[in-house]
């Protein structure tokens, strides 16, 4: 899985490099993904922070990648369990290419992750 040739993920350090990153590599799944993060993932042990934030846009491309590899069971223990993988190997992925690793652990709300799985669904 490559970046967008246009704008390395080790360029984006910054609000104008993000902004810039974001114009060639979004799409609706991510602006989708943006809006629910705050409710179904954050960090264990402090606050979401731009440098978060920064960090996740350049993890969304292994995310989808993991996400299209990695299947998931029925229902939303087995959905949970897909998530669960698919950053594990998102990241691991994203830390092969660049080095780049998560500030703090990530944590699921639990019941933030039911209400968008049961009114939205997951890709």
């Amino acid at each position: 899985m490559q970046p967008p040739q246009e704008l390395s993920l080790n360029d984006i350090d910054d609000i104008p490099n993000t902004q810039s990153y974001l114009e060639i590599a979004c799409d609706r799944d991510v602006l989708d993904l943006m809006r629910q993060l705050p409710m179904i993932a954050g960090n264990d042990g402090g606050q979401f922070t731009m440098t978060d934030l920064i960090y996740e846009i350049k993890l969304w491309p292994f995310v989808k990648q993991a996400w299209s590899e990695i299947d998931g069971g029925p229902g939303i223990a087995g959905r949970v369990l897909q998530m669960a993988k698919v950053y594990k190997k998102a990241e691991a992925d994203l830390e092969d290419l660049t080095g780049d690793t998560r500030r703090l652990p990530r944590v699921i709300d639990l019941p933030s992750f039911i209400e968008v799985y049961s009114t939205k669904g997951l890709p």
